[in-house]
């Protein structure tokens, strides 16, 4: 028994969210490639489950109709769309498609909201990075509360731990009672190369 316990604390340990010390800005991301699929929400299908390539959509509780998310043509901050998130009693989680890292790189997440609600969700976003057999290795986190017009929400991430190769972003809306909330120009770079000793 002391054994499964002694395993369950450690394992609750490894998946603690690390925070990083270093502070990347817009302005190192200049000539770097951005390392999300589909980083804009663009529409690839008119097939609600092909639309939004490069992302993972995940509603808590889960529901097979739930329909307070589309992809908006009228409202872009960056190319012709942004997904537009309505207000609703649900947890709403995004999770990008999984991208190349290195273990010393360093690396800028972001993404820009906008909302019209008048007690708008706190957004939280995560950049995962992980090992070739799926074991998490790093979690950096970030989060926003918002105001008016669009707001940024970044992340700097680096120190990577040992054996890391995929990252993926996550996107977190919690449930919020009025208006709705836009997405986009999401992105993640790599900015820096750490020097090895």
């Amino acid at each position: 028994m002391r054994l499964w316990i002694c395993l369950l604390v450690a394992l609750l340990l490894s998946s603690c969210f690390v925070s990083s010390s270093l502070l990347f800005t817009e302005a190192d991301i200049e000539d770097s490639k951005n390392l999300l699929l589909n980083p804009g929400f663009a529409p690839y299908s008119l097939l609600g489950e092909e639309a939004l390539r490069g992302w993972n959509l995940h509603v808590e509780p889960p529901s097979k109709d739930f329909d307070r998310i589309k992809i908006d043509p009228a409202l872009s901050l960056e190319g012709d769309t942004s997904l537009k998130i309505s207000a609703s009693d649900r947890d709403v989680m995004l999770i990008s498609e999984p991208f190349k890292v290195r273990r010393y790189g360093g690396y800028y997440s972001r993404l820009m909201i906008h909302s019209d609600s008048p007690n708008p969700p706190q957004i939280n976003m995560q950049m995962i990075t992980f090992r070739e057999d799926g074991k998490v290795t790093n979690r950096f986190k970030g989060k926003t509360r918002l105001s008016e017009g669009w707001n940024r929400l970044a992340i700097s991430a680096g120190f990577l731990r040992p054996g890391v190769c995929w990252g993926r972003l996550s996107i977190t809306i919690p449930p919020f009672e009025e208006g709705s909330v836009w997405l986009d120009d999401a992105g993640c770079w790599e900015v820096h190369g750490f020097k090895i000793d």
